[in-house]
Formats: structure tokens, sequence, C-alpha cells
């Protein structure tokens, strides 16, 4: 013979008002006393004690007094904090490749810019500077003397260099405001992941306390049933 099984209880929801099986819902006597009464209040209408709370909207009420919690911490929460608070409700995930976002969105400038703040800022760059200056000077004063087409003190290469740093600084300095951006972007990233991984930790503590409470219900109730089988058990052999 096969045995059927019993078709889990159902009960409903007093947020979402849906019936949900009684054994994935949880009585707010179940949960921490700061979220039941933070429930209380926001539902205060279709409150009841002993009433049930389906999982999801268990959740997202454990989301919400997060969320209530960091603001009378912090203050008013900024738009990315709200935004990192609802990619953490909806658990997505919120890391971002930010080298491949950065060098797909890089102009033709920028990557000049770039590889020009490289080359300048290398060491071959400056021992090639400094032959090159080297010969420069050898050339119009040992080697060409008094037929030297630049002359002590140099005022041609004088006005290489001048020209040459002009152009250069700027260039160098459009590469570092871009790697400056970049670093903000870091930073941002940073932030968001910081704040979710808090969001999530403080969300896995209600949790864990609300399994805590719910395990030890189920061991007082395991342990009055013994109780009960031993008393009758004495009862009948007296």
């Amino acid at each position: 013979m096969y045995k059927t099984t019993k078709p889990p209880e159902m009960v409903q929801c007093m947020i979402c008002e849906q019936d949900k099986a009684k054994h994935r819902c949880a009585v707010p006597a179940a949960l921490r006393p700061s979220l039941s009464e933070f429930m209380a209040e926001r539902h205060s209408k279709d409150w009841n004690d002993r009433g049930y709370v389906c999982k999801s909207c268990l959740d997202n009420e454990r989301q919400l007094h997060v969320l209530s919690q960091l603001e009378k911490e912090r203050g008013q929460l900024s738009s990315m904090e709200a935004e990192v608070l609802r990619v953490a409700t909806a658990h997505t995930s919120i890391a971002e490749h930010l080298d491949e976002q950065f060098e797909t969105k890089l102009t033709v400038g920028q990557r000049v810019a770039d590889r020009v703040a490289r080359v300048g800022g290398s060491w071959p760059f400056v021992i090639a500077f400094s032959v090159c200056l080297s010969a420069w000077i050898a050339l119009n004063t040992i080697v060409l003397r008094a037929e030297a087409f630049d002359p002590y003190p140099y005022i041609l290469l004088n006005l290489g260099l001048s020209c040459l740093a002009a152009i250069q600084a700027p260039i160098i300095m459009m590469s570092q405001n871009r790697v400056s951006s970049r670093d903000r972007l870091e930073a941002d990233a940073d932030f968001r992941t910081n704040l979710k991984s808090e969001i999530e930790i403080a969300a896995l503590h209600e949790k864990i306390d609300h399994l805590l409470h719910v395990q030890w219900e189920h061991m007082v109730e395991i342990q009055q049933t013994q109780l009960d089988l031993l008393s009758e058990l004495r009862a009948n052999r007296d």
C-alpha cells in the first residue's frame, strides 16, 4: 500500500494576504522584538501577534528594517545608498569590472594622452632625452665650434625644450585627470560593495536569530512531548 502524503496546512499571510504553507511562515513571537515592533508599526491595521508572515514578506521587511536602522544612524540616505539597498533586497550582484568599462569609453585623445604620459614617465625616455641633449651641446660646442647653428647659450635648444614642456605638461595632466576619474569610480564601487555587505550581514543576523528562536521553541516542544510520554508510561506502570 502507498502512503498518501498529507497536504501542508495553509495559512494566510498578514502582509500579502495570500495563502502560504504554514511551515514556510513565521509568527511574530518567533521574531526579534525590534523587527516585530517595526512590522507592527508598518502594518498596524492588519497586524495580529498570533498571525503568520510568509518568507518573502519577512525577507522584505528585514531589508526595510535594516534601511530604517541605517537612516537612524546616518540620517537621510543618498540615492546611491537607496539603490544599493534595492540591489541587496533583490539579491543581485553589484560587483563591476571597471577596467573593461573604462577602457571601452576612451576617446582617441585620451588614448594618446595615456601613451604620452606612459612614455614621458619612463627611464628609456629620460635616458634618450639626456643623450639627445648631450649630443646637441657637444655638436654646437666641440664639433662645429665657429660654424655652430646654435652656439652657447643654446637659444634654439631652450626654445625647443620650452615648446616641448608646454605641450607635454597639459597632455600629462589630461592623463592624470582621467586616472583621478577612474579612482573616483573605484571608490564609489568599493563603497557600494561595502554597504551591500553591511546590509546583507545585518539581514543575515536577523535570519540567524530567527532560526535560533524557532529551533529553541521546537526543542522545548519536543522536550515537553517527551515529558508527557514519560508521565503516561509511569502512570501505566503504576
